[in-house]
């Protein structure tokens, strides 16, 4: 009998990103493999986004409008990897046909579902950020009411598997949203666009407030075996990044603050401003327990695949990430997983 490796908590995130020359057959085949190589690795989770529009002034865009859709077809090509939105954006249906949704792919997948949630834009337009956030907290409110079966709620049909309210991970950036999740005992999920340094006040501020959940971040980040193949096969894909998110939203505000530099002069200066984690697995690692530091999640999803980096090399960089990269990660607790 093969001695147990304890592994530290690992997960992918897949935005579902594509150039408009790609269709949305081929973009969906191109996730679906990476979420099954992932499962036959051993990564621990896969989340797909959500994302509404054909946005024809992008260089890229979103293309899976209904994540749950996606994820119970991949659920039916998986055995063991838990599968979850990143995020279910709660704006466009209503509560009930949310948790509805949830109930039938945590069925569909035999209880490996997993929901990130956030309140999203759509509809929301002519809000304000506490008049949206308020609503966030209300929909996830009636949410949980509804999946735990609270008095005056509709009996959901199906009955989840699981306790999906212990899986729920709401995105959240405001105080009074932060403070209620950690009230109410949801985890709490920080995306890929903003820095590590501002993404650990929103930790912070969690579990000051008495935060006892789960907090996860993502990054995106590039692994190959040299830091000159990793640079290389990543440059088409990084420019292509740098052209939508680079100098402006949050990328913008971080130099405004300080947090970066204001002149990009190399490759890993502009990798640096789109949060981009290229190199060998050693360095990758580093960098992201860099990350775990100063964040003080408790786990991490990678973003592997955006557009223009090749299916070969997405792959191969999964592969090194699970076999090199993911035992030398640190956190600050110990929710470390036994495999044999």
């Amino acid at each position: 009998m093969s001695a147990k490796i304890t592994l530290p908590p690992l997960g992918l995130m897949d935005q579902g990103w594509a150039e408009p020359g790609m269709t949305d057959a081929e973009s969906y085949a191109a996730s679906l493999e990476t979420i099954k190589l992932a499962d036959r690795v051993g990564i621990d989770t896969a989340w797909i986004g959500e994302h509404h529009y054909v946005q024809t002034e992008n260089p890229f865009y979103g293309r899976i409008p209904a994540s749950e859709m996606f994820l119970a077809h991949a659920a039916a090509q998986t055995s063991r990897i838990m599968l979850g939105t990143g995020v279910k954006v709660l704006s466009t249906t209503t509560a009930l046909r949310a948790a509805e949704e949830m109930a039938v792919l945590d069925v569909l997948s035999g209880g490996r579902a997993e929901f990130g949630v956030g309140l999203g834009s759509a509809g929301n337009s002519h809000l304000t950020g506490e008049e949206k956030a308020a609503t966030f907290r209300r929909l996830l409110d009636n949410i949980i009411a509804i999946l735990k079966g609270d008095e005056g709620q509709p009996r959901l049909s199906p009955m989840p598997l699981s306790d999906l309210p212990s899986r729920l991970w709401a995105a959240a950036r405001d105080k009074p949203t932060l403070d209620y999740l950690a009230n109410r005992g949801i985890n709490l999920v920080v995306g890929q666009a903003e820095i590590g340094a501002v993404q650990a006040n929103y930790v912070r501020h969690y579990r000051q407030s008495g935060g006892k959940g789960g907090t996860r971040g993502v990054r995106l980040l590039f692994v190959a075996p040299t830091r000159e193949e990793a640079l290389a096969n990543s440059a088409a894909a990084a420019d292509l990044y740098f052209s939508l998110m680079g100098n402006k939203g949050y990328h913008a505000e971080a130099v405004a603050r300080g947090l970066l530099p204001a002149e990009i002069s190399s490759r890993d200066d502009m990798n640096r401003h789109i949060s981009f984690i290229v190199g060998t697995p050693s360095e990758v690692a580093n960098e992201l327990n860099d990350y775990i530091r100063v964040t003080g999640v408790d786990r991490v999803d990678a973003m592997v695949q955006i557009p223009r980096l090749l299916p070969h090399h997405v792959h191969r960089s999964v592969e090194l990430l699970q076999r090199e990269v993911r035992p030398l990660l640190h956190y600050p607790t110990t929710l470390h997983k036994a495999v044999a």
